[in-house]
């Protein structure tokens, strides 16, 4: 078998994905890493010869390709090849659902095609270290949980599913980011509130980590809002989780501590997190799921309260890697992902 990676998109999601795996791919086990870009941008040049330089090939549409080899690229081959060339595709577009219906489903379905969290639909969740088994399903499409089901996922599966305890409610509030420091558009000047379009749920966060864990056989009690802030540094999740029993702090310190998704810092504010990523992350990203603000923690007889910052599509990003290499190398997929485990903090 071939072990030929496409990406299809280069925005805020595809671009880093590209570079992680291309820099990797030899340790990964990967043939070809390849990108589709649809338009050929002359300010966007110096972005193209940066993914090519760390090892991945650009792909367009036919009748851009001229194009592209005008603005110097003339290594760009049509994409209709990669489709047939590639054994995953990962779609880092908003149009994950529509490309299903006009491209992907009409290509071998031997190949396994995974779209971003916002294409609610596409395929069951996965999130890389939250859901390993589902990867094993006959399914060969999957949806990268979004960065926020990643952290939220996190916060539960930390605290009360893998200590066992009886979670009798589940809240949240998505503190969101207006949009990335990469863009212009969308940029939010005041705080804005996202409406609860869901009656059970609140707003699709809680929904999508109750469907998330429903795949499982776990049903979770769990209810989500959010806020758009007029600011470009990260997400920030207020939790608050009740439990049967009482908790101690003691043990939700041991807890933070030991969890393989969460990392600890004792800073409280974005802009600090936000830089420590920004100068030690790949590609400007924190990779883990969370990072716990632990003088947020507060333990009140059966409920735990606190704060988490969400890095920005950095978690989403170990998840497209993970189920992309675990398609080729069943047995050995855990063992290659330790490579980056450079990236991965416990404290900052």
């Amino acid at each position: 078998m071939s072990k030929n990676v496409l990406v299809i998109g280069t925005g805020t999601i595809g671009e880093p994905l590209i570079g992680l795996l291309a820099e990797h791919k030899e340790s990964l086990g990967l043939d070809k890493v390849i990108f589709f870009k649809r338009t050929p941008l002359s300010e966007e040049r110096g972005k193209v010869e940066a993914l090519i330089r760390k090892g991945a090939e650009i792909v367009s549409t036919n009748d851009a390709i001229s194009e592209f080899h005008q603005l110097g690229f003339n290594e760009t081959k049509d994409v209709e090849l990669a489709y047939e060339e590639a054994d995953v595709i990962i779609d880092c577009t908003p149009s994950g659902n529509d490309n299903w219906e006009t491209v992907y489903s009409s290509l071998s379905q031997d190949k396994r095609f995974l779209a971003q969290g916002s294409e609610h639909g596409f395929g069951p969740f996965f999130a890389w270290g939250i859901n390993n088994k589902i990867l094993s399903d006959d399914s060969n499409k999957f949806l990268i949980a979004s960065c926020n089901t990643h952290n939220i996922a996190s916060i539960v599966k930390s605290f009360a599913l893998d200590q066992q305890r009886n979670l009798t409610e589940g809240k949240f509030v998505c503190l969101r980011r207006a949009n990335d420091v990469s863009q212009n558009d969308s940029f939010s000047p005041s705080p804005t509130i996202t409406k609860h379009t869901n009656q059970a749920f609140g707003t699709h966060h809680a929904r999508d980590v109750y469907e998330l864990f429903a795949q499982e056989g776990k049903e979770l009690n769990l209810f989500s809002s959010a806020i758009k802030l007029p600011t470009q540094y990260m997400h920030t999740l207020w939790f608050s989780l009740n439990f049967s029993n009482p908790i101690h702090q003691e043990e939700i310190e041991e807890n933070l501590k030991n969890s393989d998704f969460l990392m600890a810092t004792e800073k409280m504010s974005s802009n600090k997190v936000f830089s420590f990523g920004r100068d030690h992350g790949y590609h400007g990203r924190l990779l883990s799921h969370g990072v716990v603000a632990e003088h947020s923690l507060h333990v009140k007889e059966n409920t735990l309260t606190g704060y988490c910052f969400t890095p920005q599509d950095g978690n989403a990003l170990l998840s497209s890697v993970a189920a992309t290499v675990q398609h080729y190398y069943k047995d050995s997929w855990k063992e290659k992902m330790k490579i980056f485990n450079r990236y991965i903090f416990k404290n900052i």
